[in-house]
């Protein structure tokens, strides 16, 4: 029975969080003992009650990277629970996970790469880039995010595993809970409702996402209505553009929801990021059966073809998402089609797949 360590920066309401959560699921329990740990202090709202009640979960609760007493902590349990293998995602977790590791002398290490990560300092490049030599395997969830990291991080190619964001295929039956899900919210049933979920952050363009409904509202469409899900720095400035546009009945930041029946009620889905490594949102959204408009962005390329399951618009064009918009709206049968071939497509990207390479490459 090998011992294998899932560790993230915290379990906040996010894309890899919950994917991490769903890898633990999936591990195979015949040869794997899962752990998952948290490096930063948890947020309140959180998914800690997704995992499974049997999981091994602990708490770090790094004040800072000088932390002393939990870097302790951290090396006690790795060497104590005679770990075989550990994962780690997000930056603050690759870091002190990966250092703790090799200190502990954990023979696999792992870590992911989920993103297109442009803001990195040359500090950190640096750290990455010295973790990599101790590293297995970098994960990356995209080619793109691949050929991005190995030339930030002058590190050959060798050194990268592409192994695909994924999700569990569970969302198929969720469009029949549409209704009540709009009953819970106070919306009608009669609107066709845009539906994102996302950080509320510049590289996610919900900026973009108003300026297009504000230009379809101009041109005389109604009986639509857009629903902005999610949480983040930009929520003040968002709302303050909704006002200024006049589009409070047409356009609502409706907070934090249940992945659920935030595609139950995506009648269109929307992902108009600046830039992405592939969207947990979005695969989430093709297996629900939602017609998808989304932009030409690292992942999203991969996992949706233009016109074929999905329309694809350049990112930071407000004029090109109004008119797919349009199209959508305007066009049910074309909304049908998309759906359809969109929910065949993400079976490529089942979290059972990703979980068979992690689980290889620590059997090896």
């Amino acid at each position: 029975m090998k011992k294998i360590v899932f560790a993230i920066n915290n379990l906040g309401i996010g894309g890899g969080e919950n994917m991490l959560i769903e890898q633990v699921k999936c591990i195979d329990r015949n040869h794997f003992e899962p752990y998952v740990i948290t490096i930063l202090p948890n947020p309140r709202v959180n998914v800690i009650g997704n995992l499974p009640k049997d999981i091994k979960f602990l708490e770090f609760n790094f004040t800072s990277l000088f932390d002393l007493r939990a870097w302790y902590k951290l090396w006690v349990f790795l060497r104590r629970e005679k770990i075989d293998g550990i994962v780690t995602c997000l930056f603050d977790a690759n870091l002190i996970g990966r250092t703790a590791a090799i200190l502990a002398r954990v023979p696999v290490i792992l870590s992911y790469e989920h993103n297109i990560y442009t803001y990195k300092s040359n500090w950190q490049i640096a750290t990455d880039r010295f973790l990599a030599y101790f590293t297995k395997k970098i994960l990356v969830g995209s080619n793109e995010v691949l050929e991005f990291t190995s030339k930030q991080e002058h590190l050959s190619k060798s050194k990268f595993q592409l192994n695909f964001n994924s999700v569990p295929l569970k969302f198929g039956g969720v469009k029949k809970n549409r209704n009540r899900v709009l009953l819970k919210y106070g919306l009608p049933e009669d609107r066709t409702y845009i539906v994102t979920a996302g950080s509320l952050t510049p590289q996610k363009g919900q900026a973009y996402l108003i300026e297009a409904i504000y230009k379809i509202k101009q041109r005389g469409l109604t009986g639509f209505q857009t629903l902005i899900f999610g949480k983040g720095v930009l929520k003040d400035e968002l709302s303050s553009q909704i006002k200024r546009l006049n589009l409070t009945e047409e356009v609502k930041l409706m907070g934090v929801g249940l992945t659920e029946e935030i595609m139950a009620i995506s009648d269109i889905f929307t992902l108009p990021s600046l830039w992405e490594g592939l969207s947990i949102a979005l695969l989430e959204a093709m297996d629900a059966g939602c017609p998808i408009v989304a932009t030409k962005v690292s992942g999203t390329n991969e996992a949706l073809e233009n016109e074929v399951n999905g329309l694809l618009v350049i990112p930071g064009e407000s004029s090109e998402l109004a008119v797919a918009f349009q199209r959508l709206l305007n066009d049910r049968e074309l909304r049908q089609r998309l759906a359809s071939m969109a929910k065949k497509e993400v079976k490529r990207f089942s979290i059972e797949k990703n979980v068979k390479v992690i689980e290889n490459l620590i059997l090896k």
